[in-house]
């Protein structure tokens, strides 16, 4: 499976929920999902019939309007969506409207203020928009209270937002949309990091044709979606990773403001599987913080009292705001790796049967991919699922059991649009060079 069709075939969101596996790939060409009767009916079928629609959608959208367009007004005259203006001389305010960026349309309902900088002079003005995925701990509404708790399924949000980069002099000239990708060369291709996994060693014994080695196979007693997620990205040797059995889907919303070392919880889950015990890893999430590009050290549970759910951390939050504001929908996310490090499992990579592989649990093994001398460059939030299934005692994954394929990060992908440059002519006074495109009349009145 080569890296196109990772990049190019796969949703590319977060995904972090309760699922099964994520079966979608844009080059199998399928049109639609067809359920039969008498079938089991899984929650991967499901998504894919609803990614495959909206990679339709999506695709065509960027086949009638381009990489990015603002939509043209009813009168069938260009309107003012997203647009920049510098109204009072130190502030940039993006208008309210509507614009696509890769297909994917972004809805901004009043507009949006940002302080100018006052170094450089110049800013290229950019959305960066991708996709959320959003369970009912962060949204009460998606909870069906009649359940008595439960929740169904989860939903993806688009996000976006409107960001400043120090403005490349060769913009000045060149408009076209490849000369904006090539200014955010930077930040807007996914992380070079590719990562590979296995779940049997490869070991030289000397078996028969038929002998399997009772050592050399996934051991789990569940179905799993493991989840490999980098905690600190960056091109060194201070990359760390975090993995979940559960595709990181396992929450504990905050009831009651976080106080130093600890956090009283609305639950402590509904079984052992999805519960919380001592020395557990934890991140304290909320509303903002899951739009934040870094994230802080974990934190390690100490106690937990079952009466009250009120949960003891071993060290003190490095952010006294997160978990105490109880608006922002804050919860704890638990991540299932060992160890005493925060910032979770160091990264280290190899290449070759024979080479560094890392033990996540139950025989999985996963091995970061190394090229020449340099270690690869790894966004935070850049991650890898990983079905595990107890019925054949392996994982799946593309290529041979002898050499599994590196792949890509699964997401999450960010895509880019340019709005405006924006250049400091005097103390206070802006030129603005729009960069918004707009789509063209695509119909014809009757006569």
């Amino acid at each position: 499976m080569d890296e196109y069709k990772i990049r190019m075939g796969k949703m590319r969101g977060e995904f972090r929920g309760d699922f099964t596996r994520d079966t979608f790939g844009a080059w199998n060409t399928y049109s639609r999902v067809l359920m039969q009767q008498g079938r089991v009916q899984l929650d991967a079928d499901f998504n894919e019939q609803a990614s495959s629609m909206v990679h339709y959608l999506r695709a065509l959208a960027v086949d009638l309007m381009g990489p990015h367009a603002a939509p043209i007004g009813m009168d069938g005259q260009p309107g003012d969506d997203f647009q920049v203006s510098v109204p009072d001389g130190e502030h940039l305010v993006v208008g309210p409207g509507l614009y696509y960026v890769n297909g994917i349309r972004c809805e901004n309902p009043e507009p949006v203020k940002l302080l100018i900088p006052a170094e450089p002079s110049g800013h290229l003005v950019y959305l960066d928009v991708w996709e959320r995925h959003i369970a009912a701990v962060e949204d009460d509404l998606i909870r069906e209270v009649a359940l008595n708790g439960p929740d169904t399924a989860s939903r993806a949000k688009i996000e976006w937002q409107v960001k400043l980069l120090a403005a490349d002099p060769k913009l000045n000239k060149d408009k076209s949309y490849t000369a904006f990708l090539v200014a955010l060369q930077a930040i807007s291709k996914p992380g070079t990091g590719q990562l590979r996994a296995r779940a049997r060693k490869r070991e030289e014994l000397d078996l028969e044709p038929c002998q399997v080695d009772p050592e050399a196979r996934y051991r789990g007693p569940e179905n799993q979606l493991y989840r490999v997620e980098i905690h600190n990205g960056g091109q060194s040797g201070k990359i760390s990773f975090k993995w979940s059995r559960e595709n990181s889907a396992v929450y504990f919303p905050i009831v009651k403001p976080a106080t130093n070392r600890t956090a009283t919880l609305a639950h402590l889950g509904r079984d052992a599987r999805f519960g919380l015990k001592p020395n557990d890893w934890v991140e304290i999430m909320d509303d903002e913080e899951a739009l934040t590009p870094e994230r802080p050290p974990m934190l390690q549970i100490e106690s937990i009292d079952p009466d009250t759910f009120e949960v003891t951390f071993m060290s003190d939050p490095s952010s006294t705001r997160i978990g105490t504001q109880l608006e922002k929908h804050p919860y704890l996310r638990r991540w299932d790796h060992k160890g005493d490090d925060p910032n979770g499992v160091p990264v280290t990579e190899g290449n070759g049967p024979n080479a560094e592989w890392i033990d996540l649990e139950q025989g999985i093994q996963i091995q970061f991919l190394k090229r020449g001398r340099n270690f690869q460059r790894y966004g935070v939030g850049d991650y890898w699922l990983i079905p595990a299934r107890t019925i054949t005692g392996d994982v799946e994954w593309p290529g041979p059991f002898s050499d599994p394929e590196f792949l890509p990060p699964h997401g999450i992908l960010h895509h880019y649009a340019p709005l405006a440059l924006v250049t400091r002519v005097a103390d206070k006074d802006f030129k603005v060079d729009h960069r918004r495109r707009q789509i063209n009349k695509l119909w014809k009145d009757a006569t």
